[in-house]
């Protein structure tokens, strides 16, 4: 069964039209055109140009794969982080370390445009929104007089499991993305929990 996977490896090597694309991978117009939509709209593959084949009736669409698509299918990148972090450790102290890792948060919520709102409610709703599409699945509920947010689904767990005070990155990211103090209080026996509180005022 073809995949988009396969599709956007063939168009990784060279540009092709949807008939060439037929012919590599064995498989009817139908499916190729199905897996092209789906690239397209996760902004894997581009249209490059209008192909002049020569014969009657209109020009063929040539496809390429789109620039940042080259690691697309990429399971590096747990790998890498993990032995990225256990190099930081390595290289600096503990306090060192913990400010790189509260800069690294902080800097994810600025380079998603957060804080967006003067509102709290919109700003923790869209900082959970862009975690949520990392992989986490979170929710918020009261806290006394603060917020806590939870996560049954942390994307970065086996670099938690290794380096416990990567949290604070995300207590960061929270943080710099509401405007308000949070505190990590993350459950780490057995299956992973985090736990974010975040202050009302």
């Amino acid at each position: 069964m073809t995949t988009k996977n396969d599709v956007l490896r063939a168009l990784q090597r060279e540009p092709l039209t949807v008939v060439q694309l037929c012919e590599r991978l064995a498989v009817t117009r139908t499916a190729i055109n199905m897996q092209l939509k789906q690239l397209e709209a996760e902004g894997l593959v581009q249209r490059r140009k209008l192909l002049q084949t020569g014969t009657p009736g209109k020009p063929a669409v040539l496809y390429e794969a789109a620039p940042g698509s080259e690691d697309a299918s990429s399971s590096a990148y747990p790998g890498f982080l993990l032995g990225l972090l256990a190099t930081l450790k390595h290289r600096f102290d503990d306090r060192e370390f913990e400010e790189i890792l509260t800069e690294t948060g902080r800097r994810l919520a600025r380079e998603n445009g957060l804080p967006a709102s003067r509102d709290f409610k919109t700003n923790l709703a869209d900082a959970m929104a862009i975690v949520d599409a990392l992989g986490a699945h979170t929710e918020a509920v009261p806290d006394g007089d603060a917020i806590m947010v939870r996560n049954y689904s942390c994307p970065v767990a086996g670099a938690v499991r290794e380096t416990p005070c990567v949290c604070r990155a995300l207590a960061a990211y929270f943080s710099e993305a509401t405007g308000r103090p949070v505190s990590e209080h993350c459950l780490r026996e057995g299956r992973l929990i985090c736990q974010y509180r975040i202050a009302r005022k």
